[in-house]
């Protein structure tokens, strides 16, 4: 039962139209398990609007799993059959299973904040897992037509903010979230759809609640340059790397943070303006 119905998008639908009430005599960890299964799917309506939804509601809403489930789940969804499968392949449907598998992250983790239950050791190697995924994944597309969202920046930008807002992450962790963040806001192929607000989003909320000291954000803040290099890659870096810096510069501003590090981002930003340095602003 547990099988055919997480792989059956009618019964997918009946159970969220039901309040996410599962079969009777269903095991919730083992149909979480084969809806993960459903990442992979090339059917966006089955992936994303049914199984991710499902998953999400699941565990966030109904808290359907005890946290030695939430475990089990998670070191599956890790693992090179989901998260790295194929790791490395770029143009192919591979790419939906790791974007998605990359979301069950934030799912768990985020409630896992505000009182701790997870396995200190297991979040380590989530957090190691994720910047690993970071640095490996080749296939940044958004969308996809006729296959829905992978969006395979974006997610990993939540799953960025999840590692670095959980409280046994530790300050070089942090650092390094920011690190990748800037290695996904300068890749060289265009980011168009809100990847910038997403990855500024992560940093932003690092910056606001100062879980990395001012002091140790020199290197960081350093990679904030002209990005050098052949054309087109190079104004393509340049143009992605604006976006973001425009974003994290207005969050910043809006959540009335150090003041120091607006006016650190404004000289990045001018840094960076053809304009001002023609001397036309």
């Amino acid at each position: 039962m547990t099988q055919n119905a997480a792989y059956n998008p009618e019964i997918l639908a009946q159970i969220l139209e039901n309040d996410c009430q599962l079969p009777a005599g269903t095991d919730p960890l083992a149909f979480c398990l084969a809806l993960l299964e459903n990442f992979g799917s090339t059917d966006a309506r089955l992936r994303d609007g049914l199984s991710y939804s499902l998953l999400a509601r699941l565990l966030t809403e109904y808290n359907v799993l005890s946290v030695q489930d939430r475990e089990a789940l998670l070191k599956v969804a890790l693992d090179d059959r989901h998260l790295f499968y194929r790791i490395g392949e770029s143009g192919t449907d591979s790419v939906l299973m790791r974007g998605f598998s990359i979301l069950v992250v934030p799912l768990i983790l985020d409630p896992d904040i505000e009182r701790p239950q997870l396995d200190a050791d297991l979040v380590h190697d989530t957090i190691r897992s994720v910047l690993s995924y970071a640095r490996e994944e080749r296939d940044r597309r958004g969308y996809i037509s006729g296959k829905g969202w992978a969006h395979t920046i974006a997610h990993t930008a939540d799953a960025l903010d999840s590692c670095a807002q959980h409280p046994l992450s530790t300050d070089s962790e942090r650092l390094e979230v920011l690190h990748r963040v800037v290695d996904l806001a300068t890749l060289p192929n265009p980011i168009y759809f809100q990847e910038d607000d997403r990855l500024a989003f992560t940093a932003s909320r690092i910056l606001e609640k100062e879980l990395v000291a001012i002091d140790a954000l020199e290197d960081w803040l350093n990679r904030f340059t002209k990005p050098e290099g052949p054309e087109p890659e190079s104004v393509i870096r340049l143009t992605n790397l604006g976006h973001f810096l425009r974003s994290l510069y207005f969050m910043l501003k809006w959540k009335q943070v150090d003041g120091r590090l607006i006016e650190e981002f404004d000289k990045r930003l001018r840094a960076l303006s053809w304009y001002v340095q023609a001397g036309a602003l």
